[in-house]
């Protein structure tokens, strides 16, 4: 090594001991405006879950006192790849990107069109495990769109063929007469006449009325279910959900949901956990919403 580049060398070695470390990531609520709540979400779908997510933050995410909404920003999790994601996979997602005490949750669903039963099981037990709150739809999140709409009680079996046509077929819901028909955001995008039907009015406050009864009925052979029983403890833990979930047993965590500890979330056919998330933001819990 020639004279010039052992100068070189020793420079450069003294910058990198000057040089400050690496700073651990903060929780994006220890920057900027306190006030707003930031919860991060990773979903399954790549399309329609995000863009429901974007509908949330557009129409509600300012925060509205008059109804008891906060603001808020939800914080979609995007995979880098246009692909969908398995159940424990987007948990593992939101595990990612999240910073250390942030509010996370995961939306997935039932679709047992591709024999994910164990993969979901794994996912609930690495939710629970890191305080990740699971949204579960059963059998898709299709159903949940439905609910804006109308009531659902119809077993389903995991599969959505059913749910997609009802969907289509409502003249209320304006703009999905082609839904995952078309190609495009004309799928199973939200934009335009879709997102405006979706959110127009109460229907919001409407889908977490359908999605409550659903948890009331829940078909659980020894009972136990109950929406309110999710609202008392959304009361208890609604200081910091995301810390302290993490600490939570399995009963628990099932409290969290609204159903009996021994409810298996696979028979919860039909059902949408969708309807929680809303609630935790202040969407739908008052009647004038």
């Amino acid at each position: 090594m020639s004279k010039q580049q052992q100068r070189g060398a020793r420079r450069a070695r003294r910058r990198d001991a000057d040089a400050p470390s690496p700073a651990l990531r903060r929780p994006v609520r220890s920057y900027g405006d306190k006030s707003q709540r930031v919860i991060y979400v990773a979903t399954e779908g790549s399309r329609t879950e995000p863009a429901y997510l974007d509908l949330l933050n557009k129409t509600f995410g300012e925060g509205d006192a008059e109804r008891g909404i906060p603001p808020f920003s939800l914080e979609y999790c995007h995979p880098s790849h246009p692909n969908g994601l398995r159940p424990s996979k987007v948990v593992e997602q939101v595990l990612a990107k999240a910073g250390p005490g942030e509010e996370m949750w995961a939306l997935f669903d039932r679709d047992a069109a591709d024999s994910r039963d164990a993969d979901i099981r794994d996912a609930f037990k690495l939710a629970r495990e890191k305080g990740v709150q699971v949204a579960l739809s059963d059998p898709s999140f299709e159903l949940w769109l439905l609910l804006h709409f109308q009531p659902w009680s119809s077993r389903e079996g995991g599969r959505d063929t059913r749910v997609k046509d009802q969907l289509r077929r409502r003249p209320d819901a304006q703009g999905f007469g082609n839904y995952d028909k078309a190609s495009g955001k004309r799928g199973k995008g939200l934009d335009g006449t879709r997102g405006q039907s979706l959110m127009a009015a109460s229907r919001p406050a409407a889908a977490v009325r359908h999605a409550r009864k659903l948890v009331d009925s829940c078909p659980h052979p020894h009972g136990g279910c109950s929406a309110k029983q999710a609202d008392r403890a959304r009361e208890l833990d609604q200081a910091d959900r995301g810390q302290k979930a993490a600490a939570l047993s399995a009963a628990e965590y099932a409290q969290m949901s609204g159903h009996a500890d021994t409810c298996d979330p696979l028979k919860r056919d039909p059902s949408s956990d969708v309807w929680r998330l809303l609630a935790a933001l202040g969407v739908g819990t008052r009647t004038k919403q």
